[in-house]
């Protein structure tokens, strides 16, 4: 009985992270824009480090010693892009988290595809390789202000 249940409890864990993965992978509403333009900035975020103190305490009770300390600057690097669709102007920004991670490559006056979910935006790069970024402003553009 004990080994059915421990068979019963792995089966239902596999089914569990099969539908998960599934359900991950959502579909996107690709569409096609033109990248105008794309920067990086970096923002200073604050510093880390450490400090050591060694010393003794003398017969009069005075203390001698000395600190020594270090510290590194710590910046938050982001990749802004500015992409043209029909309808609307998306300014969107990607967080370079690590060092080694690479923004979405893709050239400047370029078709791009990319997909809107709420606050997000998604974006294929010439590798055809998805980024999330975050949207920080969605502009009307003025052909459709002219029309409503």
């Amino acid at each position: 009985m004990r080994m059915k249940t421990k068979l019963t409890v792995f089966a239902f864990f596999t089914v569990l992270s099969c539908l998960s993965a599934v359900a991950k992978d959502k579909v996107r509403d690709w569409q096609t824009g033109i990248l105008r333009d794309s920067s990086r900035s970096r923002y200073f975020a604050g510093t880390i480090g450490n400090a050591n103190t060694n010393g003794s305490v003398n017969d009069n009770g005075s203390f001698n010693g000395s600190t020594n300390s270090s510290e590194t600057a710590v910046y938050r690097v982001y990749q802004n892009f500015e992409i043209e669709c029909d309808q609307f102007v998306y300014l969107a920004q990607e967080r370079i988290k690590w060092r080694w991670s690479k923004a979405a490559d893709v050239a400047v006056n370029e078709k791009v595809k990319f997909a809107v979910d709420k606050r997000r935006l998604y974006v294929l790069d010439d590798e055809g390789k998805e980024h999330e970024m975050e949207i920080i402003n969605r502009i009307l553009k003025q052909s459709n202000l002219a029309t409503q």
